[in-house]
């Protein structure tokens, strides 16, 4: 039975919460989906695996909020942002494009700020998204 675009989308932010990278990919995104950033043009599972540890690599043991979500047709859209001891990542947007019960299409971007009486010369300046 064919899950509706609100179900995939939930099911893969309750997967991410849950830290199920791999079920996640299994369940919701298409063997071929599509990842655009500032700093990547990727295809394929592989894709968002590298994006997620670069995620994880730039805000490690990072608490994640949801500020917003939309849904309509095949597109859906997440706006958040994430702290972490050494940086936080503010102006986070995800977009969406679900077909099929897949994730077929997905953009990231956010910007990394350090926090504040923490300094990281690597990151402190970098804006963009899925930057290293």
């Amino acid at each position: 039975m064919a899950r509706s675009i609100h179900e995939v989308f939930q099911d893969h932010l309750r997967l991410r919460v849950m830290g199920e990278l791999e079920e996640d990919l299994r369940r919701n995104y298409a063997s071929d989906v599509v990842l655009l950033t500032a700093n990547s043009n990727l295809v394929g599972h592989d894709a968002i695996r590298l994006s997620a540890k670069r995620l994880h690599e730039q805000l490690p043991e990072a608490k994640f909020e949801f500020l917003a979500k939309q849904v309509r047709g095949p597109y859906a859209i997440l706006i958040w942002s994430a702290t972490s001891r050494s940086l936080n990542a503010t102006d986070g947007a995800d977009s969406f494009i679900i077909r099929n019960s897949k994730i077929v299409f997905q953009s990231i971007h956010y910007r990394l700020e350090a926090v504040a009486g923490h300094v990281n010369q690597r990151h402190a300046t970098i804006k963009g998204s899925d930057a290293q």
